[in-house]
């Protein structure tokens, strides 16, 4: 699954969701000196935290606009344009497997759940940790409602795609098949508020942008006002402003063999 990404607004509009993979940052808990991979390392902020910490980090993602923000920004850091469901160590340019890989929000967008899995065990040595935050089961039910209602409603037959987005026993029983033994897994509901100014409409133009890509111009405000009113009725606004329904799934493995 693919989306049309804004590297500047997802650091400044939606930074809360960098933010939020500090938390997984400490659960890895890198020490100096440790190789480890970043996967869907975005525009690099954790990228930096970990080689702050000393550790020799490669980030790993797939969206150009990232990648680019993340190479201009943090040059001193290695990062790599690259399918996560298709490489190997040879296009990260190291020799060594790595001792962890690290992910925050970024699990949820490959749906090749199996082999993205199964490139990370091939690229850790034995005993090595994966650490990482993704999206879980339930995660963002009334946002993708709210957009899928309001485009019916307009008449539009635009399909709004799903993320993979498992149950604790879902993610478990992939990881174990690709070769690792979970250590840690849990589910939980995390309601994210908006920044001030932000509705539950701009949350979805940004995060489907392929959908609204399809709208035709005349109607993007038409269908803003739809996503919003539906989203209101779902209980994502109150006084205080908008609020995401985040739903996360956080997980450590061992990389077994």
């Amino acid at each position: 699954m693919t989306n049309a990404w804004n590297a500047q607004q997802y650091d400044t509009t939606f930074g809360f969701v960098g933010r939020y993979g500090d938390d997984v940052l400490a659960l890895l808990d890198a020490k100096p000196g440790e190789r480890v991979l970043d996967l869907g390392c975005g525009t690099g902020r954790h990228a930096e935290a970990l080689a702050a910490a000393g550790a020799v980090v490669v980030g790993l993602d797939a969206d150009e606009d990232m990648l680019a923000k993340a190479k201009r920004e943090r040059p001193q850091i290695s990062f790599v344009l690259a399918d996560a469901a298709d490489f190997a160590l040879s296009d990260l340019g190291v020799g060594v497997p790595f001792d962890a890989c690290f992910s925050n929000a970024a699990l949820h967008w490959m749906p090749r759940q199996a082999a993205v899995l199964a490139n990370v065990r091939g690229v850790l040595r034995s005993g090595a940790r994966f650490v990482a935050e993704m999206g879980g089961a339930q995660n963002i039910a009334s946002l993708d409602a709210s957009l899928r209602g309001a485009l019916d409603e307009l008449g539009l037959d635009i399909t709004v795609p799903a993320n993979y987005f498992p149950t604790v026993g879902q993610q478990s029983a992939a990881l174990e098949a690709a070769g690792f033994r979970v250590e840690l897994a849990t589910w939980f509901r995390r309601p994210t508020p908006l920044n001030p100014g932000t509705t539950a409409a701009d949350w979805t133009r940004h995060f489907r942008a392929m959908v609204w890509a399809e709208v035709p111009a005349p109607r993007l405000d038409e269908l803003a006002v739809a996503v919003d009113r539906r989203a209101s009725a779902l209980g994502l606004r109150s006084e205080d402003g908008w609020t995401a329904d985040y739903c996360r799934l956080r997980f450590v493995a061992i990389a077994e063999g």
